[in-house]
């Protein structure tokens, strides 16, 4: 195998905290599955996305990689596994939007997937890979959800599959990839946490499962899929990210690996 690269791109800024709400008002969701290629993982946490950027580096040092970024309640996390399929890695960060599409671009062009896109504290933060099995991954922006139902069923109908989804600073972010082996993709979107849970249930007894869940605009947008994994899912909702920290390990304990994670209101 060649050998692995990894970068982090990214600007100095200064990182301002806002006033939180109440603890109870915010939980953390954890996406999890026991069919993944990964063999390990490892959760880090910073406040500051510069020092996540010391841990992310730590765990590349240590055979890790990432596979999921979320920034929720003033918080930026970092899920990282071995054993997935990338043979390079490129975590980009910009504050300016314009930047970050410039980023994006020259490591399209250079072969790059782009498989996460994130955003929090004036930040955007994005990872690219190589060596997945993904092909002719794209992104969408634009400023409104009608518009983003829209982008969302006309790339259906080009061939892709939403593969992730990231509403903020006044854009719904959609990447979109092929070869994603989903034969099947659906979303609902869920002005509350009760719902989500009962659209959960419904969803798993029609055979689909949750691929991925984020938060924004006062929604819950869960994507669920089809595809030949159909057994081993779970989810879990914490208060704090501490409680959260143990609700991963009890999934870790249990043969689980993290699949998405994300943050909102309840």
């Amino acid at each position: 195998m060649a050998q692995m690269k990894k970068y982090i791109m990214g600007l100095a800024f200064t990182f301002l905290l806002l006033p939180t709400l109440s603890m109870a008002e915010h939980i953390w969701v954890g996406l999890y599955s026991k069919e993944t290629p990964y063999t390990k993982q490892t959760f880090v946490s910073n406040k500051k996305i510069k020092n996540l950027n010391r841990l992310i580096e730590k765990e590349w040092d240590n055979g890790f990689l990432i596979t999921d970024l979320q920034y929720g309640d003033n918080i930026w996390t970092a899920t990282l596994s071995k054993g997935t399929e990338y043979t390079n890695q490129v975590y980009v960060k910009k504050r300016a939007w314009k930047k970050f599409e410039a980023a994006l671009a020259m490591y399209l062009k250079d072969g790059f997937a782009l498989v996460n896109v994130e955003y929090g504290d004036g930040t955007w933060a994005a990872v690219l890979v190589k060596g997945t099995k993904y092909t002719d991954t794209q992104y969408d922006a634009v400023r409104y959800w009608d518009d983003f139902l829209v982008t969302v069923d006309k790339r259906w109908k080009e061939g892709y599959f939403l593969i992730d989804v990231e509403p903020a600073d006044g854009m719904w972010v959609g990447v979109f990839a092929k070869n994603t082996g989903y034969t099947e993709q659906g979303y609902d979107a869920l002005d509350d946490w009760d719902g989500v849970n009962a659209n959960i249930k419904k969803r798993w007894e029609n055979g689909f499962r949750l691929s991925n869940i984020e938060y924004g605009d006062g929604k819950w947008f869960c994507l669920f899929v089809k595809d030949e994994h159909k057994k081993g899912e779970s989810y879990s909702q914490s208060e704090g990210i501490q409680l959260f920290s143990k609700n991963i390990s009890k999934h870790w304990d249990k043969g689980y690996h993290i699949i998405d994670t994300a943050e909102g209101r309840r």
